[in-house]
C-alpha cells in the first residue's frame, strides 16, 4: 500500500474499489522513463460515479491523507446528488469536512454541501445561506467564491 496511514487503509477498503497499474509493465515504451526517475510510483486517482459511467474526480500525485480522504467523500456525495440522494449527499460532504476542514478543498465541500442541503431540506433557504455565506466570506477569491456569491440575491 502506498499510502501506509491508517485513516487512509479504511477509508479505501470502505469507500472505493482500488486497482493498481504498473504502467511499465504493460507499455514496454515506459519501462525506460520509469527507470529515469527518482519517484518510481505516483498515485493516479479516477473515481467514477457509482454506475461506471461518469467519471467525477481525476488526478495525479501525491496529497496529505486527510485531503485524500476527502476527496474519496466529495466523488460520493457528488455521484448520490447526481442520483437524486441529496440527504445522502449532505452526509458525504459532512465526512469530508470531518476529514479535512481547512484544506484545499473546504471551499468545494461547502458550496456542494449547501446545494445538496438546499435540495435535500426541500428548497429551505438557510442551509444553502449558512454554506455559501461562508465560502464567500473564509474563502475570497476562489471560484467556489464566485459561484456562491449569487447568494446575496437570493430571497430572506
Amino acid at each position: 500500500m502506498t499510502y501506509s496511514d491508517p485513516h487512509f487503509i479504511a477509508a479505501i477498503d470502505s469507500l472505493v474499489a482500488p486497482i493498481r497499474i504498473n504502467i511499465a509493465d504493460r507499455h514496454e515504451d515506459f519501462r525506460e522513463a520509469a527507470v529515469m526517475t527518482k519517484i518510481s510510483f505516483s498515485p493516479r486517482f479516477r473515481l467514477f460515479s457509482s454506475d461506471r459511467k461518469r467519471l467525477l474526480r481525476e488526478w495525479t500525485g501525491w496529497m496529505a491523507t486527510e485531503e485524500l480522504i476527502a476527496e474519496f467523500y466529495i466523488a460520493r456525495g457528488v455521484d448520490l446528488l447526481e442520483r437524486k440522494d441529496p440527504s445522502g449527499a449532505v452526509e458525504q460532504f459532512d465526512a469530508a469536512l470531518a476529514a479535512a476542514e481547512g484544506g484545499p478543498a473546504t471551499a468545494e465541500i461547502l458550496y456542494r454541501r449547501g446545494m445538496a442541503a438546499f435540495i435535500a431540506g426541500k428548497f429551505d433557504w438557510q442551509p444553502l445561506r449558512r454554506d455559501w455565506n461562508r465560502v464567500v466570506k473564509d474563502h475570497a477569491g476562489s471560484r467556489w467564491a464566485s459561484h456562491a456569491s449569487v447568494i446575496e440575491d437570493a430571497p430572506e
